[in-house]
């Protein structure tokens, strides 16, 4: 062979594989991911690693169903004119020394985006030692772009909580440790650690209800940020309303489309309530009301 034949063997073998890869789509983002963990978290701007008891804690912190004693169910609903559609279902159940859980999540974008609808289911397990919990969970997630393929991943989230009695709960969670791609070139679902501790300023038994919480995020490829929240409320006899409103800076996830601002709101009806949450902007759109229950018998 001669000098020339040689390298341009050499140029196809160096350059050629390269320029395919660089043609290789990119990983999809599902902004899903990014939302908060319930309408009370999103009340809260997303400070949602650190409230412990409910069903949705397993979204964002799966040792955060620990407290649950016998069952929680939990919901939450936004709709807008565009006909895009955000729902979310979570359980959660006591089984001896563990706690079960299992939750979904849904975004459908509207008829003039190009991607269809975000998914995710997540099972959690909890281990109880005395006030200490450590959980785990899996998550499946999907997107599926309009017109084309569904891209499928599976990743799995690690927690610690610690709770002081009905007074307060630290929890550290760590997200998205492995992932495994089921279709397509997978989904970007970049690690993060999330620290959030939140307190009871006044007796859980008494009528007055103020609850401060704060939550640390460090994300790949983001610098941290940290989200402060405040409810404030009264009830009697378990009937009662409770107001709140949380800030800070919002996961790059989903790139800039939630607001750093929001408020929100509870109808305390004994073992149920019911929840609402404003956002100024959110991945449905600008003004969205999200709603929500609770029963946690």
């Amino acid at each position: 062979m001669s000098a020339f034949p040689r390298l341009a063997a050499a140029l196809c073998v160096g350059v050629v594989p390269g320029f395919l890869g660089a043609q290789s789509p990119p990983r999809l983002t599902p902004v899903i991911m990014g939302f908060p963990s319930s309408v009370q978290a999103a009340g809260l701007a997303g400070a949602g690693v650190a409230l412990p008891g409910y069903a949705g804690a397993l979204f964002v912190n799966p040792a955060g169903i620990a407290p649950i004693r016998v069952l929680s169910l939990e919901g939450g609903f936004s709709r807008r004119p565009d006909h895009s559609t955000y729902a979310m279902l979570a359980a959660a159940t006591r089984a001896g020394k563990l706690n079960l859980g299992l939750g979904y999540r849904y975004l459908l974008f509207s008829a003039d985006s190009s991607t269809y609808d975000n998914l995710s289911w997540v099972g959690a397990a909890v281990y109880r030692l005395g006030g200490i919990a450590i959980g785990a969970s899996t998550k499946y997630v999907s997107v599926e772009q309009r017109d084309g393929p569904v891209t499928r991943s599976l990743t799995g989230d690690l927690a610690v909580q610690v709770a002081f009695f009905d007074i307060a709960a630290l929890a550290v969670s760590a997200q998205n440790l492995a992932q495994s791609d089921l279709s397509g070139v997978g989904l970007d679902l970049p690690t993060a650690l999330h620290l959030g501790f939140s307190l009871n300023l006044l007796d859980t038994y008494s009528n007055g209800r103020l609850l401060a919480t704060i939550e640390s995020v460090w994300s790949a490829g983001e610098r941290g940020r940290t989200v402060l929240g405040l409810e404030v409320g009264a009830a009697v006899s378990g009937i009662g309303v409770v107001g709140r409103i949380g800030t800070g800076r919002q996961p790059g996830l989903v790139g800039g489309l939630l607001s750093n601002t929001t408020f929100g709101g509870s109808l305390l009806l004994g073992r149920a309530r019911l929840d609402y949450a404003f956002q100024n902007r959110s991945a449905l759109g600008h003004d969205v009301h999200l709603f929500g229950a609770r029963w946690t018998p």
